[in-house]
C-alpha cells in the first residue's frame, strides 16, 4: 500500500505523547509538513528536532474552540487525533477528552475540506461493561465518523516500546519491589512440578503491539477511505507471562503475588487520589477482559507483515 504524502500538511493533536513522537518520526521521512498542536510549551523544542529542518511547526493550545480550529485546519490535508487520557483530573475528563475534542476536531476539519481524519481509540473498548474509559472512547468513535464519513479509526491493544506507560510500569516497580502484582482475575493452576502445589495463572490476555509498527502502520493507511482497524501484535501473553517475560530480560527473580479484584478495586480506591495514580477502578474494570484480536493481527500484517515481538523489543530498552 503506498500512498503519497509530498507536499501535503499534516495537523497531530497529541503528537508530544508516546506515540505521537514516533508517528511524527515516520511521518518526517516524507517531504510534508507537520504541525503539532500541543498543551505543553515547553515541548516545542523536543518536538522539532524529530524531522528536517523547518519541517516541524508546533502551536501551544489549551483550549480548542471553532473559531481557533478552523484557522488552524484550514488548507490541512491530514488531521491525526492522539489526544487521550488513562485517567480523569480535575481539569480533565474522559466525556471531554475522548467525545468533546474529538467531536470538535472531526466536525472542524470536515467543515474547512480536510482530506483525511485518523482516529486513535482503543482495542476491545466496546465490550467492557460499566467504564467511564471505555464508554467515552466509544462515544469517540461514533462522534468523530458521523462528523467526518471517511475518518479512519485505529484500535490498537496495548502498546509497547522505549518510553511506554505500560511494560516501564512493571519494570520500575521491580527496580524497588521484591514482588510484582498479577492484575486481572487470577485463578489458581496445579503446579506441574508438585502436585500439592499450586501456581497462580491470569486468565486475561494480552496481544502488545510495537509502537514502531503502529506508527508506521498509521502512515500507510492514510490515504484509506473509512474504515476502522482492529490492531494487535503477533504474540498473545497472560499478566503473569508478561511479568515472567521482563524478569528474563532484566534477568532478575521477583515474587509473582495474585491481586484478586475486590483488592485491586480497594487499591485504586486509594491511589486514584495521587496527582499521577498507579492504579484507578475504572482501571480495575478493564482488567477484566481480554485485549486480543485475531483480525488486528491480520490487519496489521496487511501492511507490515513481520510485526515486532515482545522478545525482540524488550532487551533493547528494559534494564
Amino acid at each position: 500500500m503506498k500512498n503519497n504524502l509530498d507536499g501535503k500538511k499534516i495537523v497531530i493533536f497529541g503528537g508530544n505523547g508516546f506515540i505521537g513522537r514516533h508517528l511524527i518520526q515516520k511521518l518526517s521521512k516524507h517531504s510534508c509538513k507537520i504541525l503539532i498542536i500541543t498543551r505543553h510549551r515547553n515541548e516545542e523544542k523536543n518536538l522539532k528536532i524529530l524531522g528536517g529542518l523547518g519541517q516541524i511547526s508546533v502551536i501551544s493550545m489549551s483550549s480548542y474552540t471553532l473559531t481557533n480550529l478552523e484557522k488552524i485546519l484550514k488548507n490541512s490535508d491530514v488531521v491525526i487525533n492522539l489526544i487521550g487520557i488513562l485517567y480523569e483530573s480535575k481539569s480533565q475528563s474522559f466525556e471531554y477528552v475522548h467525545e468533546e475534542i474529538p467531536s470538535l476536531l472531526s466536525k472542524v476539519a470536515n467543515n474547512v475540506g480536510v482530506k483525511s481524519f485518523i482516529h486513535f481509540s482503543a482495542l476491545g473498548v466496546e465490550n467492557v461493561r460499566n467504564s467511564q474509559y471505555a464508554k467515552s472512547k466509544v462515544n469517540g468513535e461514533k462522534v468523530t465518523i458521523e462528523n467526518f464519513s471517511n475518518a479512519i479509526i485505529l484500535k490498537p491493544s496495548v502498546v509497547f516500546g522505549s518510553d511506554d506507560n505500560f511494560i516501564n510500569l512493571f519494570s520500575n516497580i521491580s527496580n524497588f519491589s521484591p514482588v510484582l502484582p498479577i492484575f486481572g482475575a487470577p485463578r489458581l493452576e496445579k503446579s506441574k512440578i508438585f502436585s500439592r502445589d499450586f501456581l497462580f495463572k491470569s486468565s486475561v490476555k494480552f496481544q502488545p503491539i510495537y509502537v514502531g509498527d503502529l506508527a508506521e502502520f498509521a502512515v500507510k493507511v492514510i490515504d484509506n477511505n473509512f474504515k476502522t482497524y482492529e490492531l494487535a501484535g503477533p504474540t498473545i501473553y497472560t499478566m503473569d507471562e508478561l511479568l515472567n517475560l521482563i524478569l528474563s530480560v532484566k534477568k532478575i527473580f521477583r515474587f509473582l503475588v495474585p491481586v484478586p479484584l475486590k483488592i485491586a478495586n480497594v487499591m485504586g480506591l486509594v491511589l486514584e487520589n495521587l496527582p499521577k495514580p498507579l492504579l484507578t477502578r475504572d482501571q480495575v474494570k478493564l482488567m477484566k477482559y481480554e485485549n486480543i484480536s485475531i483480525q488486528g493481527l491480520k490487519n496489521l500484517k496487511k501492511i507490515i507483515p513481520n510485526p515486532k515481538s515482545l522478545e525482540i523489543i524488550l532487551p533493547t530498552y528494559l534494564k
